[in-house]
């Protein structure tokens, strides 16, 4: 279904309308370009996902050991909070451990302090290695976002050569594709020129 204007149900142009071949004909070319830009940039995209490959499946191998670690360290801290918590339990929580007074160090309570030390010792590698872990998580996430910016990035860079002279000249010498959906969409734009100015002169 149309709207009034004669375009079609969503705004665009329709066969026949003003406008319509050369939207047509720009539609062409830009495809041409980015099927250009991508096979021009394939080898070198390809050497650059290869390369990305290999770091991240080396960073996920190192993740990998940093879980079983991190749950190792996790099991050990626990176990030493515990043995520090059978001595003096108002000096365990949940998530932290207090050093014994000099009172407590003494008499029943002797050998408390090593308990803590051991303790403490034992969370802090914990906590190191936890942080580790998010940190290398951290960093696999911004490699492929990296990844992505980078080919982009080369992609862009072609585009932005191409709307040099030179670089237009050089890309439709090599892609004859491309330089038909160009010679097109120019000889179009002539045409409407033409017909644009002997229309402004009969007025």
């Amino acid at each position: 279904m149309s709207s009034p204007d004669g375009r079609g149900s969503s705004g665009e142009l329709m066969p026949g309308q003003d406008g319509f071949d050369e939207m047509l004909a720009q539609g062409n070319y830009d495809f041409a370009k980015t099927r250009f830009v991508r096979t021009l940039t394939g080898d070198g995209v390809a050497r650059v996902v290869e390369h990305a490959a290999a770091r991240r499946a080396k960073l996920r191998a190192e993740i990998d050991n940093l879980r079983t670690l991190v749950r190792s360290r996790h099991e050990t801290a626990v176990e030493h909070a515990r043995a520090y918590g059978s001595i003096l339990p108002h000096r365990v929580g949940k998530t932290w451990i207090q050093p014994p007074t000099h009172a407590e160090k003494i008499g029943q309570f002797y050998g408390s302090d090593r308990f803590y030390k051991q303790a403490a010792r034992a969370a802090k590698e914990y906590v190191e290695i936890r942080d580790l872990l998010a940190k290398r998580r951290e960093q696999l996430v911004n490699m492929e976002a990296d990844l992505r910016q980078a080919l982009d990035d080369r992609e862009a860079a072609l585009i932005r050569q191409m709307e040099s002279p030179r670089g237009l000249a050089s890309a439709l010498q090599r892609d004859p594709l491309l330089n038909v959906a160009y010679q097109k969409l120019k000889a179009l734009r002539a045409d409407l020129q033409t017909r644009s100015a002997d229309g402004a002169g009969d007025l």
